[in-house]
């Protein structure tokens, strides 16, 4: 038997169409996060995440502001990968008046944080998700995750990071945003 055919059969039996896929125009863009109810989903700024670059930050502080938040582990590859490229979108969008925000998961050690801080340029405030609250209620089950989030706590959330489209897609959502007002 071929090997063409075996592929065919299986394909079959799974279900997977073999067929190359059919592109429609550009990927729709990102949207607001949605809860449970259909409405768009808020970040909980009342979560006691421990701070690490500044003991006396609270996740509080954020609330009201918008904000790049990066979650990520000090291990993962991929957001080793990832960090640099979230360093510079965060110094851009801090030029355009928003926050920026790193969360380390609960599984890395405060050196490990700190090395990663070190090795891959984070400027950002640091904090870490050392109960998995956040990662609980705002986490999708990979790293690492970018959240984009205006005033009223909504957000849009990139569960995969791709050098070249990411930075961008954040870039766009961004912009699409009503100016800040000056305070």
């Amino acid at each position: 038997m071929r090997i063409s055919t075996v592929v065919t059969t299986a394909a079959l039996l799974l279900g997977i169409s073999l067929a190359p896929a059919q592109v429609q125009g550009p990927e729709a863009p990102k949207t607001f996060e949605l809860d449970k109810k259909g409405k768009r989903d808020r970040i909980n700024f009342k979560l006691d995440i421990k701070p690490l670059s500044n003991p006396k930050l609270t996740f509080s502080q954020f609330e009201g502001r918008r904000m790049l938040l990066f979650y990520f582990s000090a291990k993962c590859p991929h957001c080793q990968h990832a960090a640099p490229y979230v360093q510079r979108m965060a110094d851009e969008l801090g030029a355009k008046g928003y926050a920026s925000l790193a969360m380390a998961i609960a599984y890395n050690s405060e050196d490990d944080i700190r090395g990663f801080i070190r090795d891959f340029g984070v400027r950002m405030p640091m904090m870490q998700d050392a109960d998995r609250t956040f990662g609980e209620n705002f986490g999708v089950g990979t790293i690492p995750v970018i959240y984009l989030i205006n005033e009223k706590g909504e957000y849009i959330r990139w569960t995969s990071f791709n050098e070249e489209n990411t930075p961008l897609e954040v870039r766009m959502a961004a912009a699409s945003w009503p100016a800040l007002k000056k305070k």
